[in-house]
């Protein structure tokens, strides 16, 4: 292997020995408390496939996420359930949530976030990242069919039958895979929809005829919470940098700033290796304190 390297090398091929990833743990050595580390006082909610020695993982257990619930599983919290997080008061350094507030109810979510700023210390962030229904619906409305770059992924058999589409993500209308993206029980693509679905025509009329957000709320509205229990990896929710700021400042946050990607205030966030990495291209970023 090293005489390949050499041979490699000297025909002007950039060839290295594979290094392992190198740990952050000293940035949180810098910033942070012993106590803070030791007990792991960073909380991914949602945190799928995640770990960190320095972070818990809440997550809902799920057969739905069973191939991607590879991190471990640190505390069980149900979202949609409206329970408390169990973590006690003032103690947590920062809380993180990525693309999962769009899977829960507007009640679940404003509870997700009175509960994030019970459990953070003071001046303690809390960062959220998920899909930014704005750019969707600009995609949806000039016909950008490119923008919903996951439609090739659910095409495949194995994959659109695992999310519960009847056909192919490719056979489907724009305007179809647009209101799969925040009101999947709705579409016409769902196999365990909604009663009332909303075709192409209903949606375009509810856009032109009602106000943004009533629109969108009109469609997440018809989304039954027990179908989204039985695909809880559906979304039934929209957000937008409007919508995100007025229920952080319902929960009593003060200082709430729309972020990006990898520009955290906090500096362990701004580790694009763990934070941030889940379709940044579609993504809103918030930050509250």
């Amino acid at each position: 292997m090293k005489l390949l390297r050499k041979l490699a090398n000297s025909l002007g091929y950039d060839v290295r020995r594979k290094q392992p990833p190198t740990s952050d743990l000293p940035v949180y050595e810098q910033l942070y408390s012993r106590e803070s580390i030791a007990n792991r006082r960073f909380y991914n909610v949602g945190a799928g496939s995640f770990r960190h020695p320095a972070w818990t993982n809440v997550d809902h257990p799920s057969a739905w996420y069973q191939d991607s619930q590879t991190g471990g599983l640190d505390l069980a919290w149900d979202a949609l359930a409206i329970e408390p997080l169990p973590i006690e008061s003032g103690v947590a350094e920062v809380v993180y949530t990525s693309h999962t507030i769009e899977h829960i109810t507007d009640a679940a979510a404003e509870n997700l976030f009175r509960e994030a700023r019970r459990a953070l210390k003071p001046g303690g962030v809390f960062r959220l990242t998920m899909p930014n229904i704005d750019l969707g619906y600009a995609a949806w409305r000039r016909g950008d069919r490119r923008y919903f770059d996951w439609i090739e992924r659910y095409s495949d058999p194995a994959q659109y039958q695992r999310i519960g589409l009847r056909i192919p993500m490719n056979q489907a209308s724009t305007a179809q895979v647009f209101l799969w993206h925040f009101a999947a029980a709705v579409s016409t693509l769902h196999v365990d929809g909604a009663p009332q679905r909303i075709n192409d025509d209903e949606l375009a009329r509810l856009f032109d005829s009602l106000p943004y957000d009533e629109a969108l709320n009109h469609c997440t509205a018809r989304c039954p919470v027990e179908i989204q229990k039985r695909h809880p990896g559906n979304h039934i929710n929209w957000w937008n940098a409007d919508k995100l700021a007025r229920l952080l400042a319902a929960a009593r946050f003060t200082d709430i700033r729309r972020s990006g990607y990898a520009q955290s205030y906090c500096a362990v966030l701004r580790n694009t290796r763990y934070f941030d990495n889940t379709r940044p291209s579609v993504s809103l970023y918030m930050e509250a304190s």
